[in-house]
């Protein structure tokens, strides 16, 4: 399912809908666990969710105990490009054939009057040109498609051996928070809604089990 770009830059255009994608990018919640780690009213937390399943960024499901619970729907790329001479957004899932975005092109008709055949001839080699770097581009995105594809697989394989090797839920989710970059604490502890002193204590924890490190001022695997 590829979403419609400009739906989605308007989602995204509000802070506690991020806040949500990005709580959700680690793993499945509630409702009521994310009210609480947002520190947000429940029925605001609910609102942004039904505009995130309208939109098709988000599904729910109910575990063995009939728990309601919201994860990411699929992977999708957003891909946002502009110029002095252009401008396009385009939205695609790394899994899929990327969807082209409609674009808007402005041409010259050849008169067959016009005298200057110099004119003529610099026209079809910036057109040759044009069409080169667009053959190189969509050559970089198929490539790109290929590099999110492998990430996707890789993180599959890390989150079955994080949620092997953790000792409880917090643990599991700043392990995977970490399997995607290296992190300060603060910032660890803004993506995943809890104070820093806990998240420091965590780490500290993680770290004299041998899991993470720290180096340079950040935590890491």
């Amino acid at each position: 399912m590829v979403l419609d770009p400009v739906e989605i830059l308007d989602i995204l255009g509000n802070e506690n809908r991020r806040r949500i994608l990005q709580l959700l990018s680690c793993r499945p919640f509630y409702f009521s666990e994310m009210a609480k780690r947002l520190d947000l009213g429940p029925k605001a937390v609910i609102d942004h969710l039904e505009m995130l399943e309208r939109a098709g960024l988000v599904e729910c499901y109910r575990d063995d105990r009939r728990r309601k619970y919201f994860r990411i729907r699929e992977n999708v790329v957003l891909e946002v490009a502009f110029s002095p001479h252009s401008y396009g957004v385009r939205t695609y899932s790394p899994d899929s054939s990327p969807k082209r975005a409609a674009t808007t092109s402005t041409t010259s008709s050849r008169s067959s009057s016009v005298r200057d055949d110099d004119h003529s001839l610099e026209l079809e080699a910036i057109y040759s040109s044009l069409r080169d770097l667009e053959v190189e581009r969509l050559r970089l995105r198929r490539l790109l498609q290929e590099i999110d594809s492998q990430g996707t697989l890789f993180r599959r394989l890390a989150m079955g051996l994080i949620e092997s090797a953790a000792s409880d839920q917090l643990e599991a989710e700043i392990l995977s928070a970490l399997i995607s970059g290296e992190s300060a604490t603060e910032d660890l502890a803004r993506r995943l809604g809890i104070p820093p002193a806990v998240a420091e204590e965590r780490l500290r924890r993680l770290a004299e089990e041998g899991k993470v490190q720290k180096r340079n001022g950040t935590w890491t695997i």
